[in-house]
């Protein structure tokens, strides 16, 4: 709870009372008549009764029931203000900033002692969002005197909408660590990997008796191992069209999302890194509690565009283990991030990219040079995708609407091999 010092100055009431006494007073003057006074003295003897008011701070506690929410989610703000003694009036509003207003409940005191409000919001974007600014009007002497304060409230982190996106990607090679893929290796585990004749040491419950029984010797089922990867979602906030809402930086922020929290319950570790106009990156890591790290990363992106500094290019290699897959949701329109996922791959990293670009440059009807100029692009536009088709990078499209996972598993695994420059 904070105290706040009350500013009171005079209301719109006592500007209405003495605008009253002076036209009336004007009239009784100008025409040298008394009637007119009649109606001036009331408010006069009005405004003179008025005493400044005793109370001068009020103490005000709001609080949000969440500080962070998915997009679309609904998050109740609550406010509550108390006086230490009567007032005329005591209210509350709210003026909503980058948030949609859905509902709002008041209640106050009839001494006005005390008043409450409850709102209902709603962000419809992700980002770090203003949820508004509240104002406390109060009301004293007669309602003679009035006071404002205007609060800022904190801004609410909104995380972008995962979806429902469940398939994950993983490289041919796995690593040694237990996980939720099907390893080319054998080892043990429920996926069925072939049939062996039996050794000494061998489970009986493995033994395949159908196939011992044909081959008159002891045969048992072979298991692939399950293994996990380490995957680096690589995001690309260099560059941003579309329209509001719908831009290509807010596909690439979703798509982000939805493979981080599917590659992370496949026990995968999961690193993030972000272009924009700096380098962030974060270390993969395991858990639950890590999507959520990764998602204030990402969140970070929107407070810091601007001014690009010149090394954002240059990936800090504890970014990228070894061994580790890099998918890459870009837009491929800004020649800095098509250098870096060069980069990448002249790196030695198994790497991917999603397309996310729908828009192409607008084209008047009637304008030659303008669709010739549209044309030339989609030319440099296909010439850009087999140049990175040429250097073993698999670029997958998505649009932002269709499913996530129907792109991925579009992606042929042999395209994952390991393949050095």
């Amino acid at each position: 709870m904070n105290r706040h010092p009350l500013p009171w100055r005079a209301s719109p009431h006592a500007v209405r009372l003495a605008t009253v006494a002076l036209l009336a007073t004007a009239a009784a003057i100008v025409p040298a008549r008394p009637e007119p006074l009649v109606i001036a003295v009331p408010p006069l003897v009005l405004l003179a009764a008025a005493r400044r008011p005793a109370i001068s701070e009020l103490d005000v506690e709001w609080r949000l029931t969440t500080e962070r929410c998915f997009e679309g989610e609904e998050v109740e703000l609550h406010a509550i203000v108390r006086a230490a003694g009567r007032l005329d009036a005591l209210t509350l509003t709210l003026d909503p900033g980058a948030v949609e207003l859905v509902s709002h409940r008041a209640a106050s005191a009839p001494d006005g002692s005390w008043a409450e409000g409850v709102w209902t919001v709603r962000a419809q974007r992700w980002g770090r969002r203003a949820v508004g600014a509240i104002t406390v009007t109060a009301l004293a002497a007669g309602r003679t005197r009035r006071a404002r304060l205007t609060l800022n409230v904190d801004e609410l982190g909104v995380f972008p909408d995962p979806g429902t996106a469940r398939a994950a990607i993983a490289p041919a090679e796995l690593l040694a660590r237990l996980g939720d893929h099907t390893s080319r290796a054998v080892g043990t585990a429920v996926e069925f990997a072939g049939v062996r004749p039996y050794t000494a040491g061998d489970r009986p419950r493995r033994i395949n008796w159908p196939v011992s029984s044909r081959r008159g010797e002891l045969h048992v089922n072979q298991q692939s191992a399950e293994r996990a990867a380490d995957v680096v979602v690589l995001l690309d906030a260099l560059s941003e069209t579309g329209p509001p809402g719908d831009t290509t930086l807010d596909r690439v922020v979703r798509g982000t999302a939805a493979v981080v929290r599917a590659q992370l319950r496949r026990a995968d570790r999961v690193g993030v890194v972000a272009l924009g106009s700096r380098i962030r990156w974060l270390g993969p890591d395991l858990g639950e509690r890590h999507f959520y790290r990764i998602v204030e990363t990402v969140l970070d992106v929107w407070d810091a565009r601007g001014y690009r500094r010149p090394d954002v290019t240059r990936i800090p290699p504890p970014a990228l283990p070894p061994g580790a897959l890099v998918l890459v949701f870009s837009p491929l329109l800004d020649p800095d991030a098509i250098e870096v996922i060069r980069d990448l791959r002249e790196r030695g990293f198994t790497t991917v990219v999603v397309d996310v670009l729908r828009e192409e440059p607008p084209v008047r009807s009637g304008d030659r040079m303008a669709r010739l100029a549209l044309r030339m692009w989609r030319l440099d536009r296909a010439a850009l995708l087999a140049w990175l088709a040429g250097l073993g990078i698999p670029v997958l499209t998505w649009d932002g609407t269709s499913s996530l996972d129907t792109a991925l598993a579009s992606l042929d695994r042999r395209a994952l091999l390991p393949r050095h420059s």
